[in-house]
């Protein structure tokens, strides 16, 4: 699997201050292998996966914007995959079914629900 996370320095505000900050845009490869790393039955915010990904990449921060873009196309794939019968990503485990952005996914928040329900049993 390729990675195409890039890391930037951004301009970053701190108390007024403008400094540089290393931030990483993930690529969705990089979500996927994160996604999969959360155990079945678990949960982990956005916040938390971006948190995560900071490290793993000795960043100081990760893009949310480009995270949500790659959430979006990891859930794409995902939903055809599972609807396929072959293995998914499980992105349910890391985004809150009562968030508006979950209905702008594939499979929309009925699916994240089903499939959180799915891992309980």
């Amino acid at each position: 699997m390729t990675d195409n996370s890039t890391i930037k320095i951004r301009p970053h505000s701190v108390n007024g201050v403008m400094v540089d900050q290393t931030m990483l845009l993930p690529s969705a490869e990089a979500i996927a292998r994160q996604i999969q790393a959360v155990p079945a039955g678990e949960t982990r915010s956005l916040a938390d996966l971006r948190a995560a990904l900071a490290m793993q990449y000795g960043v100081e921060a990760t893009c949310p914007v480009t995270t949500q873009r790659m959430i979006k196309i990891v859930a794409a794939k995902s939903v055809a995959d599972h609807q396929a019968g072959r293995r998914a990503v499980p992105f349910w485990r890391v985004v809150d079914p009562d968030k508006p952005n979950s209905n702008k996914l594939a499979g929309g928040r009925e699916f994240i629900l089903a499939r959180r329900k799915d891992e309980q049993a």
